[in-house]
Parts: structure tokens; sequence; C-alpha cells
């Protein structure tokens, strides 16, 4: 656990503000000047709204024992992937440090090319005493649900929901019935969760029957095969105009001019991620498995192909491929193409006559 109570499952990323010539003096002002130094990340910290003036030097100005200052930062998401921003402290440096002060600050979820303010604040207790000079680092890092954190927010999570999109066709958002086929894939994640309950997507205890949004309280694992033409949990996530983007998946599915598409949560294209809409469910379809957090504090899992054989692919490829390998699987989504190798007609698993390759996977 991190000290703020995140599960240690994240993937930082950092940039950091380096904190130097800090000096307090508890009988009287203190004046801290800092020094930042920002690492090749596509994370920035800039001074403006508009990104023009990085931040490379902090004057925090006067700072009184049982005080508190508080500045305010503008980080940028300069990549394609969405993620938790975290704002940490590190590296004090002056003996008992945590008898001297503390410091706080915002961590949002910032979508690419969004940019999100940041009020960092240190207060310095009202007993503070004995320390005439300390310094320390604010880390700002990228964090990530990962595919390999799969034991500790799914397996063994004393709360997991699985969704089924149901054959139903009143449902929410407009979706239309499953086939008995987004069913049969779930299997291959279910026999692997200690504690899980189970439920339709027209069930209003388990999904939100006007917005399609998963109903959980935080920290519950939430799970789902199916793509958003036939699941309200997916087309929830994946909508760039009624979703908040802290509940937003990092990849979404496009369809044009007769094209199925995986693009990330931006629209941005991925390469090799499409496929023509008149070959799914033949001989061949893409897949994606993704895992994230919602705003709600939610850890959730989805799995979809183009067609129904992608997804029962992704489910054989999750329990072939991805679970037993769990310790290396450093990406929180994966995009897969299938091929019926063999010929049967028949999704087998990537050692039993198909072929699995991997397109693109990212955090």
């Amino acid at each position: 656990m991190r000290g703020k109570g995140r599960l240690a499952l994240v993937l930082a990323i950092a940039a950091i503000l380096s904190i130097s010539m800090a000096m307090l003096f508890f009988d009287g002002p203190a004046i801290l000047r800092v020094s930042a130094v920002i690492t090749s990340v596509p994370l920035g910290v800039y001074w403006d709204a508009n990104c023009s003036t990085p931040v490379y030097s902090v004057d925090w100005g006067n700072v009184t024992v049982g005080g508190t200052k508080t500045i305010t930062m503008y980080v940028r998401n300069e990549g394609n992937e969405t993620f938790v921003l975290s704002v940490e402290a590190e590296n004090w440096q002056a003996g008992n440090t945590s008898n001297v002060a503390t410091f706080s600050s915002e961590e949002p979820k910032i979508g690419p090319g969004q940019t999100v303010q940041v009020n960092p604040s240190l207060t310095v207790f009202s007993n503070a005493s004995g320390v005439s000079t300390f310094s320390f680092d604010i880390v700002f890092a990228e964090t990530f649900v990962r595919l390999g954190d799969f034991d500790t927010l799914f397996s063994n999570n004393t709360s997991v929901r699985m969704i089924y999109p149901s054959d139903n066709t009143t449902k929410p958002l407009n979706c239309s019935a499953a086939m008995v086929s987004d069913w049969t894939a779930s299997a291959f994640v279910y026999t692997k969760l200690a504690n899980v309950t189970e439920g339709l997507d027209t069930q209003a205890s388990f999904v939100d029957q006007t917005t399609g949004k998963p109903v959980g309280a935080s920290g519950t694992g939430i799970i789902s095969f199916g793509g958003p033409i036939v699941n309200p949990v997916v087309k929830y996530s994946e909508s760039n105009t009624s979703t908040p983007l802290s509940d937003r998946a990092p990849i979404k599915f496009y369809n044009a001019n007769g094209v199925f598409y995986f693009q990330y949560s931006n629209g941005s294209a991925i390469s090799g991620a499409s496929m023509p809409a008149s070959a799914v469910n033949g001989n061949q379809d893409v897949f994606v498995i993704e895992t994230f957090s919602d705003g709600g504090g939610r850890y959730i899992m989805l799995c979809y192909g183009f067609g129904w054989k992608g997804t029962y692919a992704a489910g054989k490829y999750f329990d072939t491929v991805i679970y037993p390998n769990l310790q290396s699987q450093s990406e929180s989504w994966i995009i897969v193409k299938w091929n019926d190798t063999n010929g049967n007609g028949f999704v087998n698993g990537p050692y039993d006559g198909d072929t699995y390759t991997v397109i693109a996977q990212g955090s």
C-alpha cells in the first residue's frame, strides 16, 4: 500500500521536482527556494493554464510554524494514455521530518492532451522544533492499473461483480441483445475469482439503467465481456461526450466506412488495430483486454472483440497467455489479432492450432 492507501500496483514514470535549499527557521518566518527538474516523460508541469511557462523553480515565500503555503501549477498529459496523476513528497532530508511538515496535493485523472490544475500545499506543524534546514522531492508520476495486478484487484478481491450483457432487446443506452458466446468467454476469467457476484446489464443493482455506468462501492472489481454494441458498461466507458473523463476506458471501439477500429480514448489511431466489418466472424478477429480504475474507485476489466469470435478468443488468450504470466504483464491494455490458422472454423487457443498476434499494448 502507498502512504495514502492506494494499492502498490502502479507503474510510476516520474517527473521529479527536486526541492533544494529549503530553510525553516522555527522561531520566525522561513523562505523556501525550489529547483525543478522534469524528466523526459509525456507529462509536463507549468505555471500557466496555456502551458507556455514550464516550472523550473518555486519560491514558497514565508512559511511560519503552524502555517500552510499553497501554490498553483498546471499539469498536462502530453502522451496518448489516460493516467491518474500521483503527486508525492519523497526523500525528506532532516532527521525525523514526520514531526516537521506535511505535503499534499490533488491527484486527478488526466486524459491525453488534457491540462489540469493542481494546488500542492506545504504545512509546517505547530509543534515543529529542533530542525533548522530540510529538503525533499516532489514527484509527479503517471499511475496505471496493470493486467499483472489481476490477482490483487480481482482474484483475491472480496468484492467482485461479473456483469453479463443480456439477450434482452430493451437495455440501457439502446444496446442490442448479446450472444451466448459473450457469456461463454467470461468463464475463462470467472473460474479465477474467489469472491464474485453475477448480474445482468438490465439489473439496476448492477448497471445504472440511464447512463450504463456500473454500480459498486469503491474498491469493487467490475468484469464484463462483450463490446459496446451489446454491452452498456463498455459503451458508457468509451463515450467521449456523456462520460466523465475519470470513468473512461483507455481504449475505445470506432466504426467508419465499413471498417472496425480500436483507438486511444482521445480518438488517436492505433496502427494495425482495424479490420473490415465484412471479415468479422469469419476466420479472423481483433480483441482488446483492458483494465483501469474509474472515478468512483472501482477497478474495471473489459474484454471484447470486433465480433463474437474475437470475444471468445479474448477469454482463451487471457486464460492461456496472460494469467499464467501475470508477473510479466506490466501493461494495462493489450490488443491482439486472432487467426483461424488450422482452418477448422473454431476458436482454438494459442497453443491449439490458431495464431494470436499482439498488435499493440500500453499503460
